[in-house]
């Protein structure tokens, strides 16, 4: 048995390499790596491609602290290069790659399923990363220790001038130029861009809940929602592209129906409308966030009015009580533009869209701003979908009906025509009824100019799931029925639905 004097010829290459691992750091960040899981062989992609995450961040981030000629830097170095000359020796490619995309990494090609510390690791090297401008590295075989001090001296200075890397030209590290929180598809362009939309979307609602979680149990509204706020940021850049696969997963109640899903899932209804409107992509996840503040305000003892069935304000006591809830706000809100909208949300509550908002509210009459009169739509669509609050749970076709029956007095009739072209006539996700006996779920809403009732549907079939559309001509004898429910223990319509 090999005991504490053992050589370095007495162990293994990976026992040694993993010694190096954990060597070099300081006493308090020894132990973080200590236990970790190591691998120096590409062929086991999760557990490569965190090893190698790992050693790109320790490396980086001493170089961040450190001189190039620092002797912790030159220790640091050897110890990733090291690990990098091991794993090219049993890797049959030229060069080993890393891609950075808001909170995906790509390594070699693979996206990788990272826990909670390591989440934080990649979050600190896409800092470092944005700081030089760059999203990606190649990492060619020949790499030597001279070549990787180059590159730190110049992500280094690149860093601190704000030029980023273009003029830098090395033959053993390809450097892909970009910030690395734009662009996502580009990440995930070999990923199954459904599922990925569906981590995005999991990966919110279970950080909202959190959040809910902790000032309920803390009684202290100030939470941290910058995770939150860069999910939401992430699904504003896929809604041009997944809007069909992000709007099929909001009516499936993939976890139970509370205040979390229904403010997550209102945020992304009303980004969605934003979109729709031609408004800016920062003004899109301006109005998600502000739904999303919205209900960490309600939490705090201010109260969410619904214009469809709001018993809370009467008219008499409106402004006043507007405003002592404004006046709560106010030490947790800043100058920018989501404390302005989750103020405005507040002051103007319970306004009337149709008529002019009056004195007292305003000195001279003024309009509804748009963002009440979106969230007020998107809340009470979600809340009729997942049956909170007091309403009945209904299908999403039978939700499209009750809001257009209050198209024009309740709500704002433009915004509801909107809706309805955007969603349908039967929203993606509704399980309906052909007229050939057959069950199908919505997964396409026909094209603006066509016909509402012909949408592209998938049969829950699971032996023969086959797609198609009913617009097509040669369909034409196939219409839809009705909608209806399905028993959950015959068949998975989110299964269904994510496998189209």
């Amino acid at each position: 048995m090999i005991g504490d004097e053992e050589s370095k010829e007495g162990l293994s290459e990976a026992s040694f390499a993993k010694k190096s691992y954990v060597a070099g750091t300081t006493e308090s960040s020894r132990s973080e790596y200590q236990d970790e899981e190591y691998s120096v062989d590409p062929s086991d992609a999760q557990v490569f491609g965190r090893t190698f995450l790992t050693s790109l961040f320790k490396i980086l981030k001493v170089g961040s602290i450190y001189e190039v000629e620092h002797n912790q830097t030159r220790i640091a170095s050897d110890e990733f290069m090291q690990f990098f000359s091991q794993a090219m020796a049993r890797y049959p490619e030229d060069d080993i790659s890393i891609s950075i995309r808001d909170e995906l990494a790509v390594v070699n090609g693979s996206p990788l399923r990272l826990k909670r510390k390591m989440q934080g690791r990649l979050n600190e090297l896409r800092d470092l990363f944005a700081a030089a401008d760059i999203r990606g590295l190649l990492l060619r075989r020949g790499l030597n220790t001279d070549d990787f001090l180059s590159f730190l001296g110049a992500l280094k200075a690149a860093s601190k001038a704000k030029t980023g890397m273009e003029h830098v030209q090395l033959a053993t590290i390809v450097i892909d130029h970009g910030q690395p929180t734009r662009n996502i598809i580009e990440a995930v362009m070999n990923v199954n861009k459904a599922m990925y939309v569906c981590h995005v979307y999991i990966r919110g609602l279970v950080k909202l809940k959190n959040a809910h979680d902790h000032v309920r149990r803390t009684g202290d509204a100030d939470v941290s929602t910058g995770v939150i706020k860069r999910i939401m940021q992430s699904i504003s850049d896929l809604i041009a592209d997944e809007d069909f696969t992000i709007l099929g997963l909001l009516p499936l109640r993939l976890v139970p129906p509370d205040l979390s899903s229904h403010s997550f899932n209102s945020a992304i209804y009303g980004m969605i409308l934003a979109d729709r409107l031609g408004l800016s992509p920062q003004m899109i996840s301006y109005i998600g966030m502000s739904i999303i503040y919205q209900d960490v305000d309600r939490l705090a003892g201010i109260t969410v009015g619904h214009r469809d069935r709001d018993s809370v304000l009467d008219p008499s006591t409106q402004f006043s009580m507007n405003l002592r809830d404004v006046a709560k706000m106010l030490p947790r809100v800043k100058g920018d533009v989501i404390s302005t909208l989750r103020v405005l949300n507040t002051y103007e509550r319970g306004c009337s869209f149709e008529q002019s908002v009056r004195a007292p509210f305003y000195k001279r009459n003024r309009k509804l701003h748009l963002a009440p009169r979106i969230i007020d739509l998107c809340r009470t669509y979600d809340l009729l979908i997942q049956g909170l609050e007091g309403y009945k749970t209904r299908r999403p076709d039978l939700a499209i009906e009750y809001i257009q029956a209050r198209a024009g007095s309740v709500f704002d009739s433009a915004l509801v025509k909107l809706m309805v072209s955007t969603l349908g006539v039967y929203p993606i996700g509704t399980t309906v009824l052909l007229t050939t006996g057959e069950k199908a779920v919505i997964v396409r809403t026909p094209d603006p100019s066509g016909d509402p009732r012909k949408p592209v549907v998938r049969i829950l079939n699971q032996a023969n799931p086959m797609s198609f559309d009913l617009s097509d001509p040669k369909y034409a004898h196939i219409e839809i029925a009705k909608s209806v429910e399905v028993d959950p223990s015959e068949i998975s319509v989110s299964k269904v639905f994510l496998l189209s």
